[in-house]
């Protein structure tokens, strides 16, 4: 017994060494913290009407799932104390991450994000994160006031987007409804839709009156306060009575053949172009199946088409400004083609052409030794050169104008391009000079002693060419 006393004493020293090394901490509390939460950055949704979303990444800690594990998330997004919208995801594991999406995102403003998540244990962690969605205001600015542009095709209806087949409204058309010309059309920045005819508008039969003709408005077309929504290419003036251009035209068809009154209208904005203070821009609607308007708006100052009547007489040249002169699928589109800037430049011995109107009915065109050729006039390629015959001034030419309609008469009259005839044109092979050629006059303006001429003319279905002129 006495040789294994020492033994006995080894063995508890090992025994005693053992304890002081074990790591489990059996007696020893866990400490279980707050789940730990990171919020991504916001990756869509602050431009208004965009989808929101958000990555919310989570993590219980270190206890390997010995104490907790994650349990939920609860998110509010307020904007200026009032909740937007709030939601919950339900949640396992020790680390995780979620995407927050909020379809259609928020109107224009401040938000404040909140997020709280809890674990099994009850443990909750918080964070929160400020965020300004932007105003997805288009580019082309609306707001202010419009008037339906007081020029020939500025009223149009066709069997095509663009077409004006079946109608377009004349110089003489516009004249007879300057009742109709001066209605305003006013988009507030706050959303509103203002339309004032004053005492008078122009009236057709099926509202009432005996006969097309301007009279006092007609409710519910009479005018008032509205509401419209604006996207950039589309347009809708929200309430019963609320319109564009023709009162009659609708989504649905035309009131006038049966259509019912609606209570919104919708318009896909075609060609909003800026110059200066001046805003134009036209408004396309199909009215049923196969019938489509297009309405020509102007805003601001109108100095280029919405001046004063002028005269045709005297002398005129292109106007030396990118898009003088561009084609396109309808009347007055440049989707095809328009010259650039440095056109002007290159193509200088075209430019300084001159076009003269006489008042005794005879026309004449001076382009001095030089002008713009192309190769189906017999150069090797295009570019200034003597004039060619029978486009070179030399003929006696006459010409007849009636407001919206400018026949040049005469083999090898013509304004602009010459090779730009009725139905076609002379670069195509077996195409002859014809007598005379027709263009259709869209506005013929002075301001300030400065006149300006805007020519359309169609070469095949569905392709017209623009020219602009500018008085010498």
């Amino acid at each position: 017994m006495k040789n294994n006393f020492p033994k006995i004493i080894t063995m508890l020293s090992l025994l005693v060494v053992s304890w002081a090394c074990d790591n489990g901490f059996a007696d020893i509390d866990v400490i279980d913290t707050p789940p730990k939460i990171t919020l991504g950055s916001i990756s869509s949704g602050l431009t208004e009407g965009e989808d929101f979303r958000i990555s919310v990444t989570l993590d219980d800690g270190t206890d390997e799932g010995a104490i907790s594990s994650l349990a939920s998330l609860d998110y509010t997004i307020t904007s200026g104390g009032a909740t937007v919208t709030s939601g919950s995801e339900a949640l396992s594991g020790d680390q995780q991450t979620v995407t927050i999406s909020v379809p259609g995102g928020f109107d224009a403003g401040t938000y404040n994000f909140d997020v709280v998540v809890s674990d099994t244990n009850g443990n909750t962690a918080t964070d929160n994160v400020t965020f300004e969605v932007a105003s997805a205001q288009p580019d082309f600015d609306i707001t202010g006031t419009w008037v339906v542009e007081p020029v020939a095709a500025s009223l149009a209806v066709g069997p095509s987007p663009g077409s004006t087949e079946w109608f377009a409204i004349d110089g003489a058309g516009v004249t007879a409804r300057a009742c109709f010309y001066d209605d305003t059309y006013t988009f507030g920045a706050d959303g509103s839709f203002v339309i004032d005819l004053g005492d008078q508008t122009w009236l057709e039969t099926w509202q009432g009156v005996d006969s097309d003709r301007c009279g006092t408005p007609v409710a519910p077309y009479d005018g008032g306060t509205y509401q419209y929504t604006y996207t950039g290419t589309s347009l809708t003036v929200i309430g019963e009575g609320a319109y564009l251009g023709l009162s009659k035209v609708n989504n649905a068809g035309e009131v006038s053949q049966g259509a019912a009154i609606p209570d919104q209208i919708t318009y896909t904005i075609v060609d909003p172009v800026v110059d200066g203070n001046t805003r134009r821009m036209t408004l396309r609607i199909e009215a049923g199946s196969g019938v489509w308007w297009d309405f020509k708006l102007i805003s601001g100052e109108i100095d280029n088409g919405g001046g004063e009547s002028a005269s045709i007489f005297g002398n005129w040249k292109m106007e030396p400004i990118a898009g003088a002169f561009g084609v396109g699928p309808s009347a007055g589109s440049t989707e095809f083609f328009a010259n650039s800037a440095d056109d002007v430049t290159t193509r200088a011995c075209f430019f300084d052409d001159v076009y003269t109107f006489a008042e005794d009915g005879t026309y004449s065109y001076d382009l001095g030794d030089q002008t713009w050729l192309e190769t189906w006039q017999g150069v090797a390629e295009d570019g200034c050169g003597a004039p060619v015959a029978p486009h070179d001034g030399s003929g006696d030419y006459t010409f007849t104008f009636d407001g919206s309609s400018l026949k040049l008469i005469g083999e090898g009259a013509h304004l602009a391009l010459s090779k730009v005839i009725n139905g076609a044109e002379l670069s195509t092979a077996g195409v002859e000079v014809p007598a005379d050629v027709t263009y259709q006059v869209a506005s013929l303006t002075e301001t300030d002693g400065v006149k300006r001429m805007t020519l359309h003319i169609e070469i095949q279905d569905g392709i017209w060419w623009t020219f602009k002129l500018i008085s010498e």
